[in-house]
């Protein structure tokens, strides 16, 4: 049985963007600015999941042909994606509070 390595998943390769080769001429970024714009994705991409569950809602509601199937997968799309947000969000206050009761 082989186990191939992960690639492709959605937001590692933002996360943690490749050093480029010593020599290369590019300056190191800032993992701050890397952490808090995989954020601002990540946040972006909840509202759109929201704001598409709320339109298959309304949608359901005016009879617009939308199955009750798709409405729920909308709906529960939506909330995963919160829920796995809320999760992060968590784990980088944690994290904080852990780094601040830290002796100096």
């Amino acid at each position: 049985m082989e186990i191939s390595a992960l690639s492709n998943v959605a937001g590692l390769s933002q996360a943690f963007p490749t050093q480029p080769a010593a020599g290369a001429g590019a300056a190191p970024q800032n993992p701050t600015v890397g952490f808090g714009k995989l954020m601002e994705d990540m946040i972006g991409k909840v509202s759109d999941l929201q704001n598409n569950a709320d339109k298959s809602i309304q949608g359901l509601v005016t009879g617009e042909g939308k199955g009750l199937h798709e409405v729920m997968l909308a709906v529960e799309k939506a909330s995963v994606s919160f829920q796995m947000m809320t999760q992060v969000r968590n784990k980088a206050v944690e994290a904080y509070q852990e780094i601040m009761r830290m002796p100096v």
